[in-house]
């Protein structure tokens, strides 16, 4: 199934819905959000994707980076509005809740909504996807699901 995304400036989709520039445009009349997996339909919900700033998750087994980042603990944002990792009060460095010290190889598995993801990503990637402006991460992004 090909996607295609709303021009600059936003546009309607032919389920009725508006959609900001740069989002995924629906291919069918179901509401933003909802998806089908299997038998079952499932409504997505909203996350955190920048400061102030939320939106829709894109699919089902989608993450927020700037939820992964997890800015104001292994992260924090700078005032030129990038992610960086955080060195703590002491300027050392944080600790992970298994005690080592988080760096930009620390590898997390991001989960969502009971699925565990197969892969590992480093903090640093995180980081720089983010930084490069993408906002979120598929956990399974060979799932298949339907919006009809």
């Amino acid at each position: 199934m090909a996607r295609t995304k709303a021009t600059a400036g936003g546009e309607t989709g032919v389920n009725g819905y508006f959609y900001k520039g740069g989002q995924f445009l629906p291919s069918t009349l179901a509401e933003p959000g909802r998806w089908k997996i299997g038998n079952k339909w499932v409504t997505t919900g909203r996350d955190l994707i920048a400061p102030g700033e939320f939106s829709v998750q894109p699919t089902p087994f989608s993450r927020s980076l700037f939820r992964l980042a997890g800015v104001g603990y292994s992260t924090v944002l700078r005032d030129d509005g990038k992610l960086a990792i955080n060195l703590g009060a002491d300027g050392q460095g944080v600790r992970g809740h298994d005690g080592v010290m988080l760096s930009r190889e620390t590898m997390i598995r991001p989960g969502v909504k009971g699925v565990l993801g197969k892969e590992e990503i480093s903090l640093g990637a995180i980081i720089d996807a983010w930084n490069s402006g993408q906002r979120w991460f598929d956990v399974c992004p060979d799932a298949v699901t339907q919006t009809a």
